[in-house]
């Protein structure tokens, strides 16, 4: 089990240090951009990636907005289980996410989803969504 682990801590760190500082500064930034322009923020993911996704939405409402007068409004979309399961059930799990884009997206506002291996067609689906098409009647 030691050998587990330890192979497991090795990928993790090596993971860790491709990580690029300056994307996660250009995400910070835009995220502070939507923050003071009263844009909104979506993010969303399946399974663990969706599980990080909330957790991050959670630091930011609380630990970025409470106690101050300039607030995130940020929400992630995988945390509306109703919503989710109606769409998977009577659509179909691809358009879990960008069906509620769709009700709440404006121009100017932030989406970003989470995926570890990046090939969940329905975080794909909600990102490359385009703004003309989801506004024609």
């Amino acid at each position: 089990m030691k050998a587990q682990i330890q192979e497991y801590l090795s990928l993790l760190n090596s993971t860790i240090k491709k990580i690029e500082v300056e994307v996660i500064e250009k995400i910070a930034q835009l995220f502070i951009y939507a923050r003071d322009s009263n844009k909104q923020i979506f993010v969303f993911g399946n399974g663990g990636s969706g599980s990080t996704a909330s957790h991050m939405v959670c630091d930011i409402i609380k630990g970025c907005s409470y106690n101050k007068d300039r607030r995130f409004k940020i929400i992630c979309l995988n945390d509306n289980i109703t919503t989710v399961l109606a769409y998977s059930n009577d659509v179909g799990y691809d358009s879990i996410f960008i069906e509620q884009l769709k009700n709440f997206l404006n121009e100017g506002d932030i989406v970003l989803g989470v995926s570890g291996s990046g090939n969940s067609k329905n975080v794909l689906n909600a990102i490359n969504m385009p703004m003309k098409k989801m506004r024609s009647p």
